[in-house]
């Protein structure tokens, strides 16, 4: 079981999170100090250039875990999953793809090597938004997503720094082992 929240940026208390005088391109830095991945929508890292994704890389430690929405259009699928997955290298951990509907459970897909298809590994699931406060709907939630797969990787919309540190507690404390970022 892995928690992220849906991108660096979009903590809910980011504001008070991030320190004011921060620049903006050390925040993946800061919250890697703290988190253990994060979940990047095809919208942030499809317009990110090379250079920016060997940023990324180079902003957070060696276990620290990516997982990049896989594009929707085969047009952008060959080169921009080969270029993501050239730069992100071991960081990148697996690609998502969502399902039909948030409630549905998407594919968590192994890196593709060039050349050769991703293939499933487990499920990844969008957190329901009512869940986010409540301890016990998570648990009971958690304890059915794990039992459905054995990799989960659960995505919270929108969570505070706080929410997420408690999620992340809460999936320890049921016996959850987070995915580890390195796939050696």
């Amino acid at each position: 079981m892995t928690i992220v929240p849906a991108d660096w940026c979009s903590l809910a208390d980011a504001a008070s999170y991030y320190p004011h005088d921060l620049p903006e391109d050390w925040r993946l830095g800061y919250f890697a100090n703290e988190h253990a991945g994060v979940y990047v929508p095809r919208a942030v890292w499809g317009r990110a250039t090379a250079e920016m994704l060997r940023s990324w890389r180079e902003d957070v430690h060696g276990r620290f875990g990516f997982f990049l929405e896989w594009p929707s259009d085969a047009a952008a699928t060959d080169a921009g999953v080969a270029s993501a997955s050239a730069v992100l290298r071991d960081n990148l951990v697996a690609w998502v793809r969502w399902g039909a509907t948030p409630a549905e459970p998407g594919a968590l897909l192994a890196t593709a090597a060039p050349g050769k298809e991703a293939h499933r590994v487990g499920q990844a699931l969008h957190c329901p938004p009512a869940l986010l406060d409540d301890p016990r709907g998570a648990a009971d939630w958690l304890r059915r997503s794990v039992a459905a797969a054995s990799a989960t990787l659960a995505v919270l919309p929108r969570p505070g720094s706080a929410q997420l540190a408690q999620w992340r507690q809460l999936a320890a404390l049921l016996g959850f082992a987070e995915l580890s970022p390195s796939r050696g």
